[in-house]
């Protein structure tokens, strides 16, 4: 079990539009950090709820870093601004392409 796994996880999601739709699913339910860490075991990531947890802190307060120092895109802000999950916008933080359906999820964490 690693943070790398998390990282290739969601390096995963951001380039396969049928995982990131699994990924909807998975923030729809009420324990959504346990959901997507039971997704990214199954398609073979082995991380725990924790470290996936740890990996969206991290990148959290390296995009508010970045906001407060001016360096966040115009989507970025406006992503902050609509309040997309985190996963949701970490990954286009990375700047990549999320899809709608995944966009419209509200995580509970």
């Amino acid at each position: 079990m690693s943070r790398q796994s998390v990282t290739d996880f969601l390096q995963k999601v951001s380039e396969d539009q049928a995982l990131q739709a699994d990924l909807a699913k998975a923030l729809q339910v009420e324990n959504d950090r346990e959901a997507v860490t039971t997704l990214g075991n199954q398609k073979g990531y082995d991380f725990t709820s924790d470290e996936l947890w740890e990996e969206v802190q991290k990148r959290q307060a390296e995009i508010q870093a970045q906001a407060d120092s001016g360096e966040l895109s115009d989507e970025e802000l406006e992503a902050i601004s609509g309040g997309l999950s985190p996963l949701i916008f970490i990954t286009l933080a990375a700047q990549v392409s999320v899809s709608v359906s995944v966009a419209a999820t509200t995580p509970t964490w």
